[in-house]
């Protein structure tokens, strides 16, 4: 039985027209949430109306299935999607993924919904060239669902609950898979003590993304002193409240990772390598790096051929959370 309100319009335009008139989009068009389509998503997720995914407590907000199948057909998701829209929204609501702060905050924080497991092949889930930026439906979707539900249920209203000063594009959608096929490593899922069979979704609040270019460096010591400096430059935040667990996401490109398949070198070598050196005392021009393990630092293979380079996601006030994608 749906919970929501139910509105009529006699033509399609007309309903698009009013959700944006409202301000229930990002800006962009939707598809209209009809009382079909929303049912055809939670019984696809095998999800009841008014089951509980999670909770803004500084907002008095609880978040429902119903509201998140909505905001998925809203953003253009296929049927099929919905388990990992469900996943990802489960990761924003968790206590430590901080959704208050990291939905409302001056800096204007994104949100990268990552995905690892056999159902980035299912759902054809960009994981190498070009899959931070557009051509792909589940990513541009997916994404974007994350982020209605931010703004339409959690109240993340720019001038309002966000309060961002400049916003970034990466608030519109920000969803990649894992390139788990061409990497040497153990995928991110499973160092997460998931099994490889298993499908997942990583949410990572994202303050800052820098590029820690090097097309020099032909070994991993090279490579990881390069990363080192761009992470240092920039910083990662923590808190009291956050502890020890905080994270850094490196997203690292073919040209980057093939200096560590010829090595023989594993993403806790990698890890090893680099803790030290990132959480050294800050010098000049340097911000501070607050880890509390070296499993803080999560690396995760993406991208395509060409451009030598690592991605940094550095993190607003929150953990990395992942949640396993409930297929019915």
């Amino acid at each position: 039985m749906s919970l929501a309100q139910e509105l009529t319009f006699d033509t399609y335009d007309e309903a698009v027209e009013s959700y944006l008139d409202r301000g229930w989009t990002d800006g962009l068009p939707i598809v209209p949430p009809t009382p079909e389509k929303v049912a055809a998503f939670l019984d696809y997720a095998g999800l009841s109306a008014d089951e509980v995914l999670g909770h803004v407590p500084t907002r008095e907000v609880t978040v429902n299935a119903e509201h998140v199948a909505v905001n998925a057909v809203m953003a253009g998701c296929k049927v099929e999607y919905m388990p990992v829209v469900a996943a990802a929204a489960r990761a924003l609501l968790e206590e430590k993924a901080n959704c208050h702060s990291t939905t409302g905050t001056l800096s204007g924080a994104a949100h990268a919904v990552i995905v690892n497991g056999p159902i980035r092949n299912e759902l054809d889930i960009n994981c190498k060239a070009g899959c931070f930026g557009p051509g792909w439906r589940a990513n541009a979707t997916i994404g974007r669902a994350v982020r209605l539900v931010a703004r339409n249920v959690c109240r993340a209203i720019p001038g309002f609950l966000d309060r961002a000063t400049y916003s970034t594009p990466a608030r519109y959608s920000f969803c990649f898979g894992e390139n788990e096929e061409d990497s040497p490593w153990t995928p991110l899922h499973v160092e997460r003590g998931f099994a490889p069979e298993q499908s997942t979704v990583t949410l990572h609040s994202v303050m800052y993304m820098t590029s820690a270019r090097d097309s020099a460096s032909r070994d991993p010591a090279g490579v990881l002193d390069s990363i080192s400096r761009t992470v240092r430059a920039m910083g990662v935040t923590g808190d009291r409240w956050l502890g020890k667990d905080t994270n850094v996401v490196l997203v690292m490109g073919m040209e980057h990772m093939r200096y560590f398949a010829e090595a023989g070198w594993s993403k806790k070598q990698m890890r090893e390598y680099l803790f030290p050196k990132l959480t050294a005392p800050s010098g000049k021009g340097e911000s501070p790096v607050r880890l509390g393990k070296d499993d803080g630092i999560l690396i995760v293979a993406a991208g395509g051929h060409g451009m030598s380079e690592t991605w940094v996601l550095h993190p607003h006030l929150a953990w990395a959370i992942t949640k396993p994608i409930d297929l019915a």
